[in-house]
């Protein structure tokens, strides 16, 4: 079940957020660009096709392209 997730990076002092499945979560706590990450609301719902769009921003910031996950960031609203 999916639930939402608040986030900072490393370099930002501005809280993010978005909604995530358990694994996504536990890969998004473990990316170094990651200051704190922490859930803050379950059970929510979600599109298969936004699922899939964290996790491409995911794969991508393990390779060092962070300009996904910061764009979908900046497009997440509470």
């Amino acid at each position: 079940m999916p639930f939402k997730i608040q986030y900072k990076f490393q370099d930002d002092s501005e809280s993010h957020y978005c909604i995530v499945s358990y694994e996504q979560y536990q890969n998004f706590c473990a990316l170094p660009i990651i200051h704190e990450c922490k859930i803050i609301k379950g059970n929510q719902t979600t599109t298969k096709k936004n699922l899939d769009e964290i996790q491409k921003a995911l794969n991508m910031a393990y390779q060092k392209d962070t300009s996904h996950i910061r764009k979908l960031s900046q497009n997440f609203s509470l």
